[in-house]
């Protein structure tokens, strides 16, 4: 699997999480060795019209997809629901969280259950219509992608903990 970074001010450690949370996220989602070997993302941190957005690129096969762009604004995670600045690790796990959920989008794309044609993104076939943000939060692959998203964090952030350990033992010999 090939991750293209685009970020700015991130420090080392975090693009290399950044980086893990991929590889570990889409593992996780059961997506085959075969599969993540031969595909791309193309992962930015920048100012989007919203938290995240996971879609097939522009220059991949729509049919069978293979390289995905996922953009995560950064600066839209800095402050909580009631305004307040959230600290350097709660933002960090926000910015995973989403990656998280951004994965699971690309998961689905892979399955083939996610695609995009001409009349907009289907749903196993289905198109599902979403005027308003009560309609998206019931569209059925945003479910799917809320509910896994915490539990996807929860598993890198151990895995995140015990590479660190590792790296620790290694210092120490």
């Amino acid at each position: 699997m090939k991750v293209n970074l685009h970020a700015r001010n991130i420090d080392r450690k975090f693009r290399v999480a950044l980086r893990a949370c991929v590889e570990h996220t889409l593992k996780e989602l059961g997506v085959s060795s075969r599969i993540r070997k031969n595909i791309v993302i193309n992962l930015s941190l920048r100012h989007h019209e919203v938290e995240g957005e996971a879609k097939i690129s522009e220059w991949t096969d729509r049919y069978a997809p293979r390289e995905f762009d996922i953009v995560v604004d950064p600066h839209r995670l800095t402050f909580d629901e009631y305004g307040r600045e959230k600290g350097e690790t709660e933002w960090a796990h926000d910015v995973l969280k989403t990656v998280c959920h951004e994965l699971v989008h690309i998961s689905d794309y892979i399955s083939g259950e996610l695609s995009y044609r001409s009349v907009g993104l289907l749903w196993k076939g289905l198109s599902y219509p979403s005027e308003t943000m009560a309609d998206y939060f019931k569209l059925p692959y945003e479910i799917r992608a809320y509910g896994m998203e915490k539990g996807l964090l929860v598993s890198f952030l151990d895995f995140w903990k015990e590479c660190e350990e590792r790296i620790e033992e290694l210092k120490n010999l």
